[in-house]
C-alpha cells in the first residue's frame, strides 16, 4: 500500500488534505415482485439509487487499531486492524444495514431471504458478522477462506425484513462485491436465485501526516511540529535535495500536534518529510 506522505522545505510547506463524505442510514435492499429479484440501494433520506450510483463511503473513522480480539482475527486471517462499520449506529460512521422490499408472506419457505456474496475485488479482505447479545462472533460471509455462496449467505426475514450487522474490511482501497438474493419458492420447493450484482465500497484510508516547520533559528536550526493519526507509526526524514533522504527517527502519532527537533548535524538539510509506516 502506498503510504501518506506530508513534506515541506525551509521555505515552505505541502499538505495534502483529504475530503470526507458521510451518509446516514442506508440499507442493502432486496425486493421480490412478479418473479423478479431486485437489489438496490435505499437511503432512508434521499431515496433509492441503483448499486452503480451510489457507492458507500466508509470514513477512516471506522477504523479500529489491532490487535483485533481473537475471534475476529482469525476470521479475517489478520489482526493488524480492519476497518468496521458497527451493527449499532455510531457517530460519523455511515448506518449500513441490509433490508427487504415488496415480499408478500408465504412466497419462501419460512418467509425467509438470504443475501449471498458470491464474488470479492479489492485490495483487502471482508467479512459480514453480526454478535449475540453474549457478545460472540456469528460470521455470515468470510472472503478470506474462499467464497461459497451457500455457506457466505446472510438469511434474514423476507417480510419487511431489516437487520444490521458489522461490516469489515482489512484495508483501503476500492472494493466491488458481488451480491445476490435467494429463497426457496414454498409454491415448488425449487431454489430462485437473482443475478449477482455489484456493489462498490470505498474504504478511506489514513491522512496524511500534517507537518509544520518553525524556524530556522539564526544557528540554523529548526523545529518540526508533526500530526498524525493515532496509533501510526510516522518517520521523519531530511534531505538536501529531494532526492537523498535519511531517516531522523519515527514517533507514534497521537492525532494531535507532536514536536521533534533534529539533531545538529542535520541542520543543512533544506527539505522534510513524514512517512506512515
Amino acid at each position: 500500500m502506498k503510504r501518506p506522505t506530508a513534506w515541506l522545505s525551509v521555505f515552505g510547506s505541502a499538505l495534502m488534505a483529504g475530503t470526507l463524505h458521510l451518509q446516514a442510514h442506508v440499507h442493502v435492499q432486496v425486493g421480490y415482485s412478479a418473479g423478479v429479484w431486485d437489489l438496490f440501494v435505499l437511503d432512508f433520506e434521499s431515496g433509492r439509487f441503483a448499486p452503480d450510483e451510489y457507492p458507500f463511503l466508509i470514513s477512516f473513522g471506522a477504523r479500529r487499531s489491532g490487535p483485533l480480539e481473537p475471534s475476529l482475527a482469525a476470521v479475517l486471517g489478520t489482526s493488524d486492524g480492519a476497518w468496521i462499520l458497527p451493527e449499532s449506529e455510531a457517530p460519523g460512521l455511515l448506518n449500513l444495514g441490509v433490508g427487504t422490499s415488496e415480499i408478500s408472506a408465504g412466497q419462501f419457505a419460512g418467509d425467509r431471504i438470504g443475501l449471498e456474496l458470491h464474488r470479492l475485488e479489492g485490495p483487502g479482505q471482508m467479512a459480514l458478522y453480526t454478535t449475540s447479545a453474549f457478545g460472540s462472533l456469528m460470521t455470515h460471509w468470510i472472503s478470506q477462506d474462499g467464497l461459497d455462496p451457500a455457506n457466505d449467505a446472510f438469511v434474514l426475514p423476507a417480510v419487511n425484513g431489516h437487520a444490521h450487522v458489522n461490516w469489515v474490511f482489512t484495508q483501503p482501497g476500492a472494493y466491488r462485491l458481488g451480491l445476490a438474493a435467494s429463497a426457496t419458492a414454498s409454491s415448488t420447493g425449487q431454489i430462485t436465485r437473482s443475478p449477482v450484482v455489484d456493489f462498490t465500497f470505498w474504504v478511506e484510508g489514513p491522512k496524511p501526516p500534517q507537518l509544520r516547520l518553525t524556524g530556522p533559528q539564526p544557528d540554523g536550526s529548526v523545529e518540526l511540529h508533526i500530526t498524525a493519526p493515532a496509533g501510526f507509526t510516522v518517520e521523519i526524514q531530511a534531505a538536501p535535495d529531494v532526492n537523498r533522504w535519511t531517516s531522523l527517527g519515527t514517533l507514534i502519532g497521537t492525532g494531535e500536534p507532536q514536536s521533534f527537533i533534529p539533531s545538529v548535524d542535520s541542520v543543512e538539510h533544506r527539505f522534510f518529510r513524514a512517512v506512515l509506516r
